[in-house]
Parts: structure tokens; sequence; C-alpha cells
């Protein structure tokens, strides 16, 4: 696999693209989080929240996977947060 030589002018396409979800990302940290957990056999789920901010998401998720592993139930769990976006209003209505 050969990697690309550095293009001397950077692609305006690609740099907006970049920018963009930059942005998204960005904006994305102050939505509401949930915490979502599942076992490693994928037979329980579990969620949290919300959180008002992606940081106070993540800092409830490591202290759940803290009691996780102090209760070791034998059970594994993975942690995640996601974002909650608002309801798409007048889309579900037919409005």
């Amino acid at each position: 696999m050969q990697i690309p030589a550095d293009d001397a002018e950077p692609d305006p396409l690609h740099a907006r693209l970049a920018g963009f979800m930059v942005e998204m990302a960005r904006a994305e940290m102050d939505l509401p989080h949930i915490v979502f957990s599942r076992d490693a056999r994928g037979c329980m789920d579990s969620f949290s929240g919300p959180y008002p901010t992606a940081l106070e998401a993540l800092v409830a998720a490591d202290i759940e996977q803290q009691i996780e592993r102090e209760v070791d139930s034998g059970h594994a769990l993975s942690f995640h947060i996601a974002a909650l976006y608002p309801a798409l209003s007048g889309e579900l209505d037919g409005g």
C-alpha cells in the first residue's frame, strides 16, 4: 500500500467537510446524552440519563464502570454514551 504524498494545495471540499464534521461534533457535546450499557453476551441492556452534556454522561459512565468492577457480577459490561437529538417536529404528525 502506497501512502499518498501531501498535495501542495489542500482540497477545498475536503477542508470544508472536515470543518463541518468538527463543528458537528463540537455542537453535539452540549446536547443531552444518555449512558448505554450492554453485557458481553448481548442479553442485558440498560440506559441511564439523560445527562445535560456529554461530559456529565462520560463521568456517569465512568462511575458506573467502577461500580461494575467492584461488584464483579461475572457479566462484563461495556459502557457507551450517545447524544439525544431534539424530536423532529412536524415530521411524525404529518405537519
